[in-house]
């Protein structure tokens, strides 16, 4: 049996995922929010610094406090399951005698929440606020391109100028486990053609591959980009809670409603099983109705 500290238990399960699984930063920063809270927990009600005293009965207790405080159910289930993954860690690596991981939770229903989605009129609103400046062209075709193509954020900002074929008029996604290539529609072709004749160039200072830049020229962060989503939204006087997915979700409604086949609409949107696609065949029945 190993040293049981929880800090040093901690430090080396954040090592164990970053250098040897490799997750994304954004997996990362999940199972460091979850797993921080979970340690604040223990001080805070059991005054535990070890994890020898560590049980089923104190992990069930936690996921009731999650539910006590009005923690979403997706949120509950991720903690949970990043809960789990840990206790499998420390359990191999010694600091708990017992594999906790098998421990049963009882974990909350998935509320079932259907996307919010744009009208074509609320999309044509958005897309005619940036005006003709080098940011503002930026802007329009990254919009552009986001929706009629259902990328991704992840997805259309890590697009090379490589992955573009303006003859052909498609875009190429590449991902770790698969690669698609999609139709670009006509505004999404004439503002990426406007875009790479009258503004990357100014904005490419560093002369990089990504075909989307930040004022700075650096490749554009999920953050800058949630940005001018929001700024363009704002502007349109769109009264909904919209995130940089709801390009996406838009998308795939808009399809649903013009007879998109669910398996073509799969194939388009990279996902992995055609049950992926049935919240959309949901969403769109509920609009009808």
């Amino acid at each position: 049996m190993g040293n049981g500290n929880i800090y040093l238990g901690l430090d080396q399960y954040k090592t164990y995922l970053k250098i040897k699984k490799q997750v994304s930063k954004a997996t990362l920063s999940a199972y460091n929010t979850d797993l921080n809270n979970f340690i604040t927990y223990l001080q805070d009600h059991y005054n535990l610094t070890d994890y020898d005293l560590l049980n089923q009965t104190i992990l069930m207790s936690y996921v009731l406090y999650m539910k006590d405080k009005g923690r979403a159910s997706a949120t509950i289930s991720r903690s949970v399951s990043a809960l789990k993954n840990y206790m499998l860690f420390l359990f191999h690596e010694g600091y708990i005698s017992e594999n906790l991981s098998e421990s049963k939770l009882d974990l909350p229903k998935e509320e079932k929440k259907l996307p919010e989605v744009l009208t074509v009129d609320e999309v044509n609103q958005i897309m005619s606020m940036p005006e003709a400046t080098v940011l503002g062209i930026r802007d329009k075709a990254m919009l552009e391109v986001l929706y009629a193509s259902g990328l991704k954020v992840n997805e259309l900002i890590d697009l090379s100028i490589d992955d573009i074929d303006m003859k052909f008029k498609v875009i190429k996604c590449k991902t770790k486990k698969s690669e698609r290539v999609l139709p670009i529609g006509a505004m999404a072709y004439d503002a990426l053609e406007l875009y790479l004749k009258k503004s990357r160039h100014h904005l490419n200072k560093n002369t990089i591959r990504n075909l989307f830049l930040s004022y700075n020229g650096e490749k554009m962060t999920r953050q800058g980009f949630w940005k001018i989503v929001k700024k363009y939204v704002d502007q349109a006087g769109i009264d909904k809670s919209i995130s940089t997915s709801t390009f996406r979700h838009s998308f795939a409604s808009h399809m649903i409603e013009n007879g998109i086949h669910k398996e073509t609409l799969k194939s388009a949107l990279g996902n992995a099983s055609v049950a992926s696609v049935q919240k959309y065949l949901d969403l769109n029945r509920k609009r009808i109705k």
